[in-house]
């Protein structure tokens, strides 16, 4: 993908999942982490700090450990799958839930 092309995408994401004080363009690599009940978002920046998305309910689900996962988002009643450069290039039919369960990506 050349820079225009993850720019572009940068945009849209900004547009129907955006962070808080920053783009999905500043973005070096998005994790998963689990500190209590429930698997949050996170983005890291380029700067080193660290962004969740403004709606922190819009995020779940995910796919792969490590960083950048392949992340589902629910966007206005729709679920967006967003690959962030997993090694896998499979689509996925199956997430795991904020909450370690599964989740279809077509309800």
């Amino acid at each position: 993908m050349n820079r225009r092309e993850y720019n572009e995408k940068a945009k849209y994401l900004d547009e129907i999942a955006p962070l808080q004080g920053a783009s999905h363009s500043e973005v070096v690599d998005y994790s998963v982490t689990v500190p209590f009940f429930y698997a949050e978002l996170r983005a890291r920046l380029a700067n080193g700090k660290l962004a969740r998305l403004v709606d922190a309910s819009q995020f779940i689900g995910w796919f792969g450990y490590g960083p950048n996962p392949t992340l589902l988002l629910d966007c206005g009643g729709q679920r967006v799958a967003v690959n962030t450069g997993a090694s896998s290039s499979a689509a996925q039919d199956i997430f795991i839930a904020r909450d370690g369960g599964q989740i279809p990506l077509h309800a």
